[in-house]
């Protein structure tokens, strides 16, 4: 348990990497995403394509806070059903 620990703590343990790319709908919805930001990009003066920049940067920043959470409050929970496993001393396929 002590090197699993350790691993994580040192980043040699990366989840989110394992998450693994895009699935072939997201994919598309996000070229979709991107071509429709250009289009709007190239529609806009100077003033108004920085505002756009601080938005999408912004939301960047959001959604990070949103999904460092989700892992925590998830890892949380897994946590908490090994705990009672073990505690239980049963093994999930026996219960």
């Amino acid at each position: 348990m002590d090197n699993l620990i350790n691993e994580l703590y040192y980043g040699n343990i990366r989840p989110v990497e394992q998450m693994g790319g895009l699935t072939p709908e997201a994919a598309a919805i996000m070229k979709q995403v991107h071509e429709n930001e250009d289009r709007l990009e190239a529609s806009l003066d100077e003033q108004k394509t920085e505002l756009l920049h601080a938005i999408h940067n912004d939301r960047l920043d959001v959604t990070c806070i949103i999904e460092e959470k989700r892992f925590r409050e998830a890892f949380i929970l897994g946590a908490r059903l090994m705990m009672e496993i073990m505690k239980d001393g049963r093994s999930p396929a026996t219960s």
